[in-house]
């Protein structure tokens, strides 16, 4: 978000029928035209639209909403008021003493975003109300809670989601006292503190002899991975005081936070999902005896399950990446701010004339979750007083401006030069690569980044597409260098897809070859166990569906040629119980 910075600024619009980025490898770049003019602070929006504030095309100090190359007077604002970016369309002015829309200019008084956190904290205590079953103390529940200040991080331009914290009532959660819920504008809320997805935990028994592995989802239930004769020894807690979003885009939440998995019974933990504990003290902290606690990086779904705990809603998904390489070793993820671009996790602090970036990628490798990190860049970037010129755009992209060049970091390792501006310029706003705003207050001087009426650059490069694009048929994914991918598989954040003949997502199941796989409604593939209208079956890790005798952790069992599993019946001489499972 951009502010009006304390001194007198230099602004203005120069030009650009703008086009998109071109392969990471690529040297091309768009040169932009500048003009002169001052600007104090501006604010880029989506199909050439803007807010300027400043002496600029030849019009007198004032605030303007620009839109298909027209400079319009916001009289009600006054020049070098303060600003920041609200909702999916909106810019609160001087703390909220006016709203522009900037879809189509029109300015109120209206406490629109005050508005909206009363609007929802109203929402979520009518939908608690009705669900809570003592899964929060109901006082609390039954309260219309304060939700100012309370919106999470998220990309710009888009609707707001805000977090609260209820004591909790019969939860489990571990010694926590507080459970996260997080909420959308129209009370649609999740429990963020119960689903964990999947953590598989490996114990040794108290005699050292018996090794058990036991699949933790939630923190409520506790599980049977003593190896001995008593049961319900293992859980889990998620650290919920200390966990800490740090972005969201259309479909999830990510967070930061510490898991602790404990057993009980004299037994210890030997595997986190695979990987020995004792491989890295910095992942795994095993000081505390029978428990391990490691900092996890969670993806949480906004879309409540179709069940509750104790009345409430909670995440329909959730999975909970260990914050280190595929081996377990530890990698430092830390940084001042985050932003979601495409699936992926970015971090980076902006230091004076100094931006340091790194990408982490959420993966698995055998069953185990983990962040793949890419090599930290620590490039130089301009500096207007104590700011430096870094933005993220509406997808969560990243932005820098230096020595005359706009950069995108290209969501891996490296930035890409997209645009050669005046060398003077030290301050930037971007919505994406089609509509931005770059001046120097000191100099007099700014470019205007599409919409009507700007120049056109010199050096145009083409149109192209690349990674996955939204169309009417489906969704389709494109190479960097722009051709379309079809009839073929796409590793995309270590997550397999599968692109029809025709172009588009596959989802449901597939056949390729003599091999069925499947593909989730969101187009991963599956892998592990699949019950699909009440039949089970088992995809291996290749995501290939297995036939014929399984061994699963242990446990036997048959899977006839259709892949299904059978259950109360005798193969090969061998009774099958009702789960399916060998009985000895």
């Amino acid at each position: 978000m951009i502010k009006r910075m304390t001194k007198a600024t230099s602004l203005l619009v120069a030009a650009a029928a703008i086009i998109s980025i071109v392969p990471a490898h690529a040297a091309d770049y768009t040169k932009i035209d500048s003009q002169e003019g001052t600007i104090y602070n501006a604010v880029a929006y989506k199909d050439g639209k803007f807010y300027v504030d400043g002496e600029v095309n030849d019009k007198d100090e004032a605030a303007y909403y620009l839109a298909d190359g027209k400079y319009n007077n916001l009289s009600d604002i006054d020049s070098g008021a303060d600003t920041d970016i609200y909702g999916s369309k909106y810019l609160d002015v001087q703390d909220g003493d006016y709203f522009v829309d900037l879809d189509n200019g029109s300015v109120t008084d209206e406490s629109i975003k005050e508005n909206a956190e009363d609007d929802a904290a109203s929402a979520l205590r009518k939908n608690l109300k009705k669900d809570n079953d003592k899964r929060y103390v109901s006082t609390e529940a039954e309260t219309i809670q304060d939700l100012a200040g309370a919106e999470i991080a998220g990309n710009k331009f888009s609707a707001p989601w805000y977090k609260f914290q209820y004591t909790k009532d019969n939860a489990t959660n571990g010694t926590n006292t507080k459970l996260n819920v997080y909420t959308d504008a129209q009370g649609n809320y999740i429990d963020a503190d119960y689903n964990l997805g999947s953590i598989k935990v490996t114990t040794t028994a108290a005699s050292g002899t018996t090794n058990k592995t036991a699949t933790i989802s939630n923190t409520d239930d506790t599980y049977d991975a003593a190896g001995e004769t008593v049961k319900d020894q293992l859980s889990a807690s998620v650290d919920s005081d200390n966990a800490k979003v740090i972005g969201q885009d259309a479909n999830n939440i990510y967070r930061i936070a510490k898991v602790t998995v404990t057993v009980k019974n004299g037994s210890t933990i030997a595997k986190i999902n695979g990987i020995d504990v004792s491989v890295d003290t910095k992942t795994f902290d095993t000081t505390v005896s029978g428990s391990v606690s490691f900092s996890v990086i969670q993806k949480i779904s906004k879309a409540q399950a179709s069940g509750n705990v104790d009345g409430a809603k909670y995440a329909k998904s959730v999975t909970t990446y260990i914050v280190s390489d595929e081996d377990g070793k530890n990698e430092a993820f830390t940084y001042d701010n985050y932003t979601v671009a495409n699936g992926k996790l970015v971090g980076y602090t902006a230091n004076g004339t100094n931006v340091k970036t790194a990408t982490g990628t959420l993966s698995s490798k055998n069953g185990y979750y983990y962040v793949d990190l890419g090599d930290e860049a620590s490039e130089d970037v301009q500096v207007n007083g104590s700011k430096s010129a870094v933005d993220t755009d509406a997808d969560g992209n990243l932005w820098r401006l230096d020595a005359g060049y706009i950069y995108e970091w290209n969501n891996d390792e490296d930035w890409t030069k997209v645009y050669k501006v005046d060398g003077s310029f030290d301050q930037m706003s971007v919505y994406n690569k089609d509509n931005i705003v770059a001046w120097s207050k000191e100099d007099d001087v700014y470019s205007v980044i599409g919409g009507k009426g700007t120049t056109t650059p010199t050096d145009p490069t083409p149109v192209v597409n690349k990674g996955w694009v939204k169309t009417d048929a489906g969704w389709t994914f494109y190479n960097t260098d722009g051709t379309q991918v079809k009839g073929q598989w796409v590793n995309d954040g270590g997550v397999w897809y599968y692109i029809k003949a025709d172009g588009t997502m596959a989802t449901g199941w597939i056949q390729d070859g003599s091999t069925w796989y499947y593909l989730q409604s969101s187009g991963a593939m599956k892998t592990g166990w699949l019950n699909d209208n009440g039949t089970w079956y088992y995809l291996q890790s290749s995501g290939a569906m297995s036939t014929g005798w399984l061994n699963d952790n242990g446990t036997w069992y048959f899977l006839n040629s259709s892949g299904a599993m059978l259950a109360n019946t005798t193969v090969d001489g061998y009774k099958l119980g009702a789960s399916g499972a060998w009985i000895k």
